[in-house]
């Protein structure tokens, strides 16, 4: 009897729990006004970044504000490596994209970035690390599957601790698009790692094919999403990265995860940015071609 009455309690508490429902409206306070920073600086290519505003995590998003109202334009962008300086131009104002006209990255040298816009400034530094390449890369066909599979490498790290690195990947091959199959380089979930438990070792590792959120791409929405396939020709962007970029993309990932977790609680993500949000990164590249067959 005494265990029948444990769960006849048992479920009287469930049934209280899940059958009285109370709606709450919450008036969340609007975060300031502030400029995001998406930048870039590698070897031989102009340095480049989105400029944009932030915006409300509860608030409403779609396509056309983002487009629309959150970017900013007319910003006077400056980068200098020690050298020259350089004024970005807004390249394309649609996307908020600026770049330098003249100047482009060199492995070893310190940028510093100063964005004024709408009575903000904002500023950064950032240096482009000498490449650590990748030893081998290799396409592989997953087990018990025909034709898809993952691109597998292997790293040699070096000895000294507080190596970062970040892995992209573009399909070029045509497949009925002039541009590739996939218009860019594109990082995989999680594509940010560190040496803390590889130091100095030789491992071999791999990465699934990333895609852009919400993409509609129907290889993005069938089986074949997440892997690369036989017949497919990649290049491989490897990437040096410093410890500031690492652990932006490390907290970038991890409040990714924390989408829909009910414990899970919004936080910022810590860039170099100063005066805003966001990272301007430079990365030392290595790049490696690989024939899917």
């Amino acid at each position: 009897m005494k265990t029948i009455s444990k769960y006849i309690c048992a479920l009287i508490l469930l049934s209280s729990i899940f059958g009285c429902q109370k709606n709450v409206t919450l008036n969340l306070p609007q975060p300031p006004s502030q400029m995001c920073v998406d930048g870039h600086v590698q070897p031989g290519y102009p340095a480049y970044l989105f400029l944009s505003h932030n915006f409300a995590f509860f608030g409403a998003v779609s396509a056309s504000n983002i487009l629309s109202q959150q970017i900013v334009h007319g910003a006077h962008i400056t980068v200098s490596d020690g050298i020259t300086t350089d004024s970005m131009v807004e390249a394309l104002p649609s996307l908020g994209l600026y770049a330098t006209p003249h100047m482009t990255g060199v492995t070893g040298r310190t940028y510093n970035l100063t964005v004024k816009a709408e009575g903000q400034v904002l500023t950064a530094s950032t240096t482009i690390l000498p490449a650590i390449p990748l030893d081998s890369v290799w396409f592989k066909i997953q087990p018990g599957l025909d034709s898809l599979g993952f691109v597998w490498a292997v790293l040699h790290d070096p000895p000294q601790l507080g190596n970062c690195y970040r892995w992209l990947a573009q399909r070029i091959n045509k497949d009925g698009n002039r541009y590739g199959k996939d218009t860019t380089f594109i990082p995989p979930y999680e594509s940010a790692f560190n040496d803390v438990f590889i130091n100095g070792q030789k491992f071999e590792f791999f990465y699934n094919r990333g895609n852009f959120p919400g993409s509609k791409a129907k290889d993005d929405t069938n089986a074949e999403a997440g892997y690369f396939k036989k017949g497919d020709t990649c290049i491989v962007e490897f990437c040096t990265i410093d410890n500031t970029a690492y652990q932006f993309y490390n907290e970038y990932y991890y409040q990714l995860n924390n989408v829909g977790n009910p414990f899970g609680s919004p936080a910022p993500i810590t860039g170099n940015i100063t005066g805003g949000l966001g990272l301007f990164c430079g990365y030392g590249t290595s790049y490696d071609t690989v024939y899917c067959k």
